[in-house]
């Protein structure tokens, strides 16, 4: 198994982008471009993940590459696990308010084109992180997850495939609430941050 070492600031990517490898240049920019701007589809103000802008601004996001094949699930699981624990282990050791916002982005670029195949890895692995107090998103070019605001705003659709992992938050229960395993496993281990201890 290939376990990346080197992880990557998007907002020193973009500080400098030409020096950056392609994938974490436009990364980087979709980061800024999309999931900070402001989603008026959504029915609220402010960007598209109100906690992105800030943990942008302060450096708690790190980008990995995977450069796994994609053609071994275990180890497509493994690998993330594995990110997942060296993830928790750090993030604990900081205040509540800063591990809030500590996200770290893996981009699977083997997996270009076949971004479907982290739908997956995410269905397998996500009730071992919610009961770790992690979760993860799924984003790649053609994602079709939408809104649970609106159906009708695709919100997961990024310039390589990729999953985030972060800490969970009371706010997570919104989106468990129509998988009743994962709500389940959520309820049981409790959010990984309360954003109230965090405020």
């Amino acid at each position: 198994m290939s376990t990346p070492t080197t992880a990557l600031d998007p907002a020193r990517v973009l500080a400098d982008p030409a020096a950056a490898p392609r994938w974490a240049a436009q990364t980087a920019a979709w980061i800024r471009d999309e999931v900070c701007a402001p989603a008026p589809a959504l029915g609220r103000p402010g960007a598209l993940c109100p906690y992105v802008p800030a943990a942008l601004r302060r450096h708690h996001i790190e980008l990995v590459e995977s450069a796994l094949p994609g053609d071994d699930p275990e180890a497509l699981d493994a690998q993330l696990l594995a990110l997942a624990v060296e993830f928790r282990e750090d993030a604990a050791a900081r205040p509540a308010a800063e591990a809030l916002l500590r996200c770290r982005v893996v981009v699977y670029t083997a997996l270009d084109g076949r971004g479907e195949l982290l739908t997956g890895v995410r269905t397998r692995v996500k009730p071992l992180l919610l009961a770790r107090g992690l979760t993860t998103g799924e984003f790649f070019p053609a994602s079709p997850d939408a809104s649970v605001r609106n159906a009708d705003v695709t919100v997961a659709r990024s310039p390589w495939p990729a999953l985030a992992l972060r800490h969970s938050t009371p706010h997570d229960e919104l989106f468990l609430a129509g998988r009743p395993e994962l709500h389940r496993v959520f309820r049981a281990a409790g959010p990984g941050i309360d954003t109230r201890a965090a405020s």
